[in-house]
């Protein structure tokens, strides 16, 4: 069978150039939702947590289908190989920031905030997972370990400050960058090892949910100084 040498050299083109984009996305994703939290907090103040959360997801959704197909997606979703220690260690993260939600429940009293804290933290890790972990992991290619993990992790981490730290008091600390590097390189060694997201999404919506997201976004919680 003949095959164009010039097609394939286009089609590798295409493949570099997509895996390059990918792997640079997280910079353009970051300087995007730290223009949209600006804006959005000149005109609506700490309610730009909205907008700055559709153009993020949508930005993110866009990438995700940009640079996988339906079989490389679910494959994310597939059932957990290796020990069952990674899916243990992956809910134990879920968990750090319980005494948040057991000390200022109450923030979550009203109506539009309850529901807005069950929505962000339902669906965010679904997004989230799927890009930093199965999108831009996958993306690497024959990057060493810690380097995939690491580059993934820090720009995970670097961008809660800038994006919703631009509004948000608690997610401008050194605190938050700290605890999330630590969760980003441990689900990341856990997606890495077990080769699924399933229970790095999970540990991910307990951590959104513990962590009292809405109410952080709204500084009705500023950590104390």
């Amino acid at each position: 069978m003949f095959v164009n040498k010039t097609e394939v050299k286009m089609k590798e083109g295409d493949k570099k150039f997509k895996r390059k984009l990918i792997l640079l996305s997280p910079l353009l994703i970051i300087a995007l939702g730290y223009l949209t939290a600006k804006i959005g907090g000149y005109y609506l103040g700490v309610w730009s947590w909205i907008p700055l959360t559709i153009i993020i997801w949508s930005a993110m959704v866009f990438f995700i289908f940009y640079g996988t197909n339906k079989e490389a997606r679910l494959k994310w979703l597939q059932p957990s190989k290796g020990k069952w220690g990674w899916l243990v260690l992956a809910i134990l993260v879920g968990f750090i920031p319980l005494p948040l939600l057991l000390f200022h429940w109450q923030l979550l009293i009203p109506t539009e905030i309850w529901v807005s804290w069950l929505i962000f933290g339902f669906v965010n890790p679904w997004i989230e997972e799927s890009y930093w972990r199965g999108l831009l992991m996958d993306a690497t290619g024959n990057w060493k370990p810690w380097q995939v993990i690491g580059y993934t992790s820090i720009l995970f981490a670097a961008s809660h400050p800038i994006m919703w730290g631009v509004n948000s008091v608690a997610n401008f600390t050194p605190e938050v960058f700290m605890s999330t590097l630590i969760m980003g390189v441990i689900w990341a060694v856990v997606y890495y090892k077990t080769q699924s997201i399933r229970w790095v999404i999970a540990s991910h919506i307990l951590v959104d949910l513990f962590n009292l997201s809405i109410p952080v976004f709204l500084n009705l919680y500023i950590p104390p100084v």
